[in-house]
Protein backbone atom coordinates (compact mmCIF):
# COMPACT_ATOMS: atom_id res chain seq x y z
CA UNK A 1 0.00 0.00 0.00
CA UNK A 2 1.36 3.44 -1.08
CA UNK A 3 -0.49 4.99 1.43
CA UNK A 4 1.11 2.90 4.24
CA UNK A 5 3.94 3.80 2.95
CA UNK A 6 3.81 7.37 3.08
CA UNK A 7 2.27 7.10 6.22
CA UNK A 8 5.24 5.09 7.65
CA UNK A 9 7.39 7.93 6.18
CA UNK A 10 5.49 10.48 8.13
CA UNK A 11 3.20 11.35 5.73
CA UNK A 12 -0.64 12.78 5.61
CA UNK A 13 -2.28 11.07 3.03
CA UNK A 14 -5.75 12.16 1.63
CA UNK A 15 -7.80 9.44 -0.81
CA UNK A 16 -11.00 8.99 -1.98
CA UNK A 17 -13.60 6.63 -4.21
CA UNK A 18 -13.63 8.41 -7.87
CA UNK A 19 -17.09 9.27 -8.84
CA UNK A 20 -18.97 5.59 -9.54
CA UNK A 21 -16.41 3.65 -7.87
CA UNK A 22 -15.93 2.48 -4.14
CA UNK A 23 -18.49 4.23 -1.73
CA UNK A 24 -19.13 6.73 -3.70
CA UNK A 25 -22.52 7.59 -5.44
CA UNK A 26 -23.28 5.29 -8.82
CA UNK A 27 -25.09 7.62 -10.93
CA UNK A 28 -26.89 6.02 -12.96
CA UNK A 29 -26.01 8.02 -16.47
CA UNK A 30 -22.48 6.24 -16.64
CA UNK A 31 -22.21 7.95 -19.95
CA UNK A 32 -23.05 12.00 -19.77
CA UNK A 33 -22.35 12.41 -15.61
CA UNK A 34 -19.36 10.32 -14.75
CA UNK A 35 -16.99 11.44 -17.21
CA UNK A 36 -13.49 12.85 -17.43
CA UNK A 37 -14.08 16.13 -17.74
CA UNK A 38 -16.44 15.89 -14.56
CA UNK A 39 -13.66 13.90 -12.52
CA UNK A 40 -11.08 16.53 -12.89
CA UNK A 41 -13.18 19.11 -11.71
CA UNK A 42 -14.27 17.09 -8.66
CA UNK A 43 -10.37 16.88 -7.77
CA UNK A 44 -9.86 20.53 -8.24
CA UNK A 45 -12.54 20.77 -5.27
CA UNK A 46 -11.00 18.44 -3.36
CA UNK A 47 -7.51 20.24 -3.75
CA UNK A 48 -8.86 23.20 -2.96
CA UNK A 49 -10.75 21.93 0.35
CA UNK A 50 -7.59 20.95 1.36
CA UNK A 51 -4.96 23.85 0.41
CA UNK A 52 -8.10 26.01 2.76
CA UNK A 53 -8.61 23.45 5.49
CA UNK A 54 -12.34 22.49 4.39
CA UNK A 55 -11.66 18.43 4.86
CA UNK A 56 -9.63 19.04 7.88
CA UNK A 57 -5.86 19.05 8.96
CA UNK A 58 -4.08 22.10 10.13
CA UNK A 59 -5.61 25.37 10.98
CA UNK A 60 -5.89 27.23 8.01
CA UNK A 61 -5.16 24.26 5.48
CA UNK A 62 -2.47 22.29 4.09
CA UNK A 63 1.08 24.77 2.61
CA UNK A 64 2.00 21.82 0.61
CA UNK A 65 -0.25 19.39 -1.35
CA UNK A 66 1.54 16.65 -3.61
CA UNK A 67 -0.49 14.93 -6.46
CA UNK A 68 -0.01 11.36 -6.50
CA UNK A 69 -2.11 9.34 -8.97
CA UNK A 70 -2.29 6.41 -10.72
CA UNK A 71 -3.12 5.45 -14.30
CA UNK A 72 -6.31 7.30 -15.17
CA UNK A 73 -5.56 9.12 -11.84
CA UNK A 74 -2.38 10.58 -13.60
CA UNK A 75 -4.43 11.63 -16.47
CA UNK A 76 -6.28 13.34 -14.02
CA UNK A 77 -3.64 14.83 -12.10
CA UNK A 78 -2.23 15.99 -15.23
CA UNK A 79 -5.24 17.60 -16.43
CA UNK A 80 -5.50 19.11 -13.54
CA UNK A 81 -2.24 20.72 -13.48
CA UNK A 82 -2.83 21.80 -16.79
CA UNK A 83 -6.10 23.77 -15.60
CA UNK A 84 -5.38 24.89 -12.55
CA UNK A 85 -1.44 24.72 -12.43
CA UNK A 86 -1.56 26.17 -8.10
CA UNK A 87 -3.55 23.17 -7.28
CA UNK A 88 -0.65 21.35 -6.46
CA UNK A 89 2.87 22.10 -5.56
CA UNK A 90 4.39 18.51 -7.22
CA UNK A 91 3.08 15.88 -8.79
CA UNK A 92 3.81 11.97 -9.45
CA UNK A 93 1.83 10.21 -11.83
CA UNK A 94 2.29 6.37 -11.91
CA UNK A 95 1.20 3.78 -14.77
CA UNK A 96 1.25 6.58 -17.24
CA UNK A 97 3.18 8.35 -20.09
CA UNK A 98 2.30 11.07 -22.84
CA UNK A 99 2.75 7.76 -25.27
CA UNK A 100 -0.34 6.92 -26.55
CA UNK A 101 -0.08 5.06 -29.30
CA UNK A 102 -1.15 2.07 -27.05
CA UNK A 103 -4.06 3.05 -25.29
CA UNK A 104 -6.51 2.21 -28.10
CA UNK A 105 -4.86 -1.67 -28.28
CA UNK A 106 -5.53 -1.74 -24.08
CA UNK A 107 -9.16 -0.62 -24.90
CA UNK A 108 -10.02 -3.47 -27.41
CA UNK A 109 -7.93 -6.24 -25.23
CA UNK A 110 -9.83 -5.11 -22.33
CA UNK A 111 -13.01 -6.92 -23.42
CA UNK A 112 -14.93 -4.84 -21.68
CA UNK A 113 -18.41 -5.96 -20.73
CA UNK A 114 -21.29 -4.53 -18.89
CA UNK A 115 -20.41 -4.67 -15.03
CA UNK A 116 -23.43 -6.41 -14.23
CA UNK A 117 -22.73 -9.10 -16.55
CA UNK A 118 -18.76 -9.78 -15.85
CA UNK A 119 -18.80 -9.66 -11.96
CA UNK A 120 -22.57 -10.06 -10.90
CA UNK A 121 -21.91 -10.95 -7.24
CA UNK A 122 -20.64 -7.40 -6.63
CA UNK A 123 -22.30 -5.06 -9.59
CA UNK A 124 -25.73 -6.66 -10.08
CA UNK A 125 -27.17 -3.25 -9.54
CA UNK A 126 -25.52 -1.34 -11.78
CA UNK A 127 -26.35 0.30 -14.98
CA UNK A 128 -24.90 -1.52 -18.39
CA UNK A 129 -22.75 1.77 -19.00
CA UNK A 130 -20.60 0.40 -16.34
CA UNK A 131 -17.31 -1.72 -17.09
CA UNK A 132 -15.68 -4.27 -16.08
CA UNK A 133 -12.91 -6.82 -18.34
CA UNK A 134 -15.10 -9.33 -18.92
CA UNK A 135 -12.35 -12.26 -17.92
CA UNK A 136 -9.47 -12.07 -15.79
CA UNK A 137 -6.90 -13.14 -18.54
CA UNK A 138 -7.09 -9.53 -19.88
CA UNK A 139 -6.49 -7.68 -16.90
CA UNK A 140 -3.29 -10.43 -16.53
CA UNK A 141 -2.27 -9.29 -20.41
CA UNK A 142 -3.24 -5.47 -19.70
CA UNK A 143 -2.15 -4.25 -16.39
CA UNK A 144 0.86 -7.18 -14.98
CA UNK A 145 3.81 -8.50 -16.46
CA UNK A 146 5.12 -12.23 -15.43
CA UNK A 147 7.00 -13.53 -12.89
CA UNK A 148 6.95 -9.96 -11.03
CA UNK A 149 3.37 -10.68 -9.75
CA UNK A 150 2.13 -12.50 -6.99
CA UNK A 151 -1.02 -15.15 -8.85
CA UNK A 152 -2.82 -14.86 -5.33
CA UNK A 153 -2.85 -10.95 -5.22
CA UNK A 154 -3.79 -11.20 -9.07
CA UNK A 155 -6.92 -12.91 -7.88
CA UNK A 156 -7.61 -10.80 -5.16
CA UNK A 157 -7.23 -7.62 -7.80
CA UNK A 158 -9.89 -9.17 -10.52
CA UNK A 159 -12.44 -10.58 -7.83
CA UNK A 160 -12.46 -6.63 -6.00
CA UNK A 161 -11.47 -4.34 -9.05
CA UNK A 162 -13.79 -1.19 -9.61
CA UNK A 163 -15.78 -0.24 -12.51
CA UNK A 164 -14.99 2.43 -15.12
CA UNK A 165 -18.00 3.80 -17.38
CA UNK A 166 -18.34 4.52 -20.65
CA UNK A 167 -18.01 7.84 -20.27
CA UNK A 168 -14.89 7.87 -18.89
CA UNK A 169 -13.79 5.97 -21.83
CA UNK A 170 -15.14 8.22 -24.31
CA UNK A 171 -13.56 11.36 -23.01
CA UNK A 172 -10.16 10.23 -21.66
CA UNK A 173 -8.71 12.47 -24.84
CA UNK A 174 -10.63 15.48 -24.00
CA UNK A 175 -9.08 16.44 -20.55
CA UNK A 176 -5.42 15.58 -21.84
CA UNK A 177 -2.91 18.22 -22.31
CA UNK A 178 0.69 18.96 -21.49
CA UNK A 179 0.99 21.23 -17.61
CA UNK A 180 2.79 23.93 -19.50
CA UNK A 181 2.19 26.72 -16.55
CA UNK A 182 2.99 24.29 -13.95
CA UNK A 183 6.46 24.83 -11.88
CA UNK A 184 6.75 22.09 -9.33
CA UNK A 185 8.51 18.77 -9.44
CA UNK A 186 7.29 15.91 -11.31
CA UNK A 187 7.87 12.54 -11.13
CA UNK A 188 6.64 9.96 -13.53
CA UNK A 189 7.11 6.16 -12.37
CA UNK A 190 5.63 3.58 -14.90
CA UNK A 191 7.12 -0.21 -14.83
CA UNK A 192 9.58 -0.58 -17.46
CA UNK A 193 7.37 -3.38 -19.05
CA UNK A 194 3.83 -1.33 -19.00
CA UNK A 195 1.68 -2.15 -21.83
CA UNK A 196 -0.81 0.48 -21.86
CA UNK A 197 1.30 3.17 -21.90
CA UNK A 198 5.02 1.67 -23.38
CA UNK A 199 3.45 -1.16 -25.15
CA UNK A 200 5.35 -2.96 -22.76
CA UNK A 201 8.83 -1.38 -23.38
CA UNK A 202 9.24 1.86 -21.13
CA UNK A 203 13.03 1.95 -22.71
CA UNK A 204 12.02 1.98 -26.08
CA UNK A 205 13.38 5.80 -27.91
CA UNK A 206 10.88 8.32 -29.25
CA UNK A 207 11.79 10.36 -32.50
CA UNK A 208 12.92 12.94 -33.15
CA UNK A 209 15.43 12.90 -30.13
CA UNK A 210 15.72 9.55 -29.31
CA UNK A 211 14.42 9.93 -25.89
CA UNK A 212 12.63 7.28 -23.90
CA UNK A 213 8.86 6.97 -23.78
CA UNK A 214 9.38 8.31 -19.89
CA UNK A 215 12.08 10.77 -20.36
CA UNK A 216 9.74 12.25 -23.46
CA UNK A 217 7.16 12.50 -21.04
CA UNK A 218 8.63 14.95 -18.90
CA UNK A 219 9.84 17.32 -22.25
CA UNK A 220 5.95 16.67 -23.64
CA UNK A 221 3.86 17.36 -20.41
CA UNK A 222 5.75 19.09 -17.52
CA UNK A 223 8.20 21.05 -19.80
CA UNK A 224 8.91 23.36 -16.93
CA UNK A 225 9.01 21.48 -14.45
CA UNK A 226 12.03 19.73 -12.65
CA UNK A 227 11.32 15.90 -13.65
CA UNK A 228 12.24 12.69 -12.61
CA UNK A 229 11.19 8.77 -13.94
CA UNK A 230 11.45 5.87 -12.95
CA UNK A 231 10.63 2.22 -14.02
CA UNK A 232 10.98 -0.30 -11.65
CA UNK A 233 12.36 -3.91 -13.44
CA UNK A 234 9.55 -7.15 -14.16
CA UNK A 235 6.75 -4.57 -13.49
CA UNK A 236 3.86 -4.09 -15.51
CA UNK A 237 0.95 -0.87 -15.64
CA UNK A 238 -0.08 -1.89 -12.09
CA UNK A 239 2.95 -1.18 -10.30
CA UNK A 240 1.46 -1.19 -6.60
CA UNK A 241 0.58 -4.98 -7.45
CA UNK A 242 3.86 -6.31 -8.48
CA UNK A 243 6.50 -7.47 -6.29
CA UNK A 244 8.75 -4.20 -6.85
CA UNK A 245 6.26 -2.09 -5.13
CA UNK A 246 7.91 -1.93 -1.63
CA UNK A 247 11.04 -0.41 -3.69
CA UNK A 248 9.00 1.72 -6.05
CA UNK A 249 7.47 3.26 -2.72
CA UNK A 250 10.50 4.28 -1.51
CA UNK A 251 12.07 5.39 -4.65
CA UNK A 252 8.75 7.87 -4.69
CA UNK A 253 8.78 8.91 -1.27
CA UNK A 254 12.88 9.72 -1.43
CA UNK A 255 12.45 11.61 -4.24
CA UNK A 256 9.34 13.59 -2.25
CA UNK A 257 11.69 14.79 0.85
CA UNK A 258 14.51 15.34 -1.74
CA UNK A 259 12.00 17.81 -3.59
CA UNK A 260 11.10 19.73 -0.22
CA UNK A 261 7.95 17.30 0.73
Amino acid sequence: SYVWAAAAAGYTTFRYDRLGTGLSDHPADGVNVVQADTDVEILSSLASLLRSGGLGGPAGGYSKILLVGHSYGSVQATALLSRYPQAADGVITTGFSSYGSFVPLFLASGLWSAAAQAAPFRSAALPSTYLLPAVPQASAINLYYWPGYDPALFALDTGTSQPVTVGVMFTLETVAGPATAFRGPAMVVTGAQDFPFCGGNCYALQPPDNLTILSATGAALFPNSRFSSYAPQLTGHNVNLHLSAPETYAVMLRWAGENGF
